[in-house]
């Protein structure tokens, strides 16, 4: 198209709602976008380096002051287990190709 002026070029032809209207809601859908996009990112950036922080804590921790369960201490061998067989627990033996 060929405008002749910047008022045709802003009435579109007539059509000036409908096409500012579409500009407008998409530039306002994108820019929704954007901010729901950076707020959730802060949010997970807050949740990793709170993780980061509690990990850190756990590991400063000596292992006296931690709790001595261990998954032996809860659930004892089996005797196959305790002579170095299979640690899964599975009856089948391990598969060789």
């Amino acid at each position: 198209m060929h405008w002749n002026s910047w008022q045709e070029f802003l009435e579109m032809g007539g059509y000036a709602l409908y096409v500012w209207g579409s500009f407008g809601v998409t530039f306002l859908l994108i820019a929704l976008e954007v901010w729901q996009a950076r707020g959730s990112w802060r949010t997970e950036l807050t949740h990793l380096t709170d993780a980061l922080q509690i990990e850190a804590s756990l590991q400063d921790k000596s292992p006296s002051s931690r709790p001595s369960a261990t998954l032996t201490s809860v659930m004892p061998l089996t005797p196959s287990e305790e002579s170095g067989g299979i640690k899964t627990g599975n009856p089948q033996p391990p598969f060789t190709p």
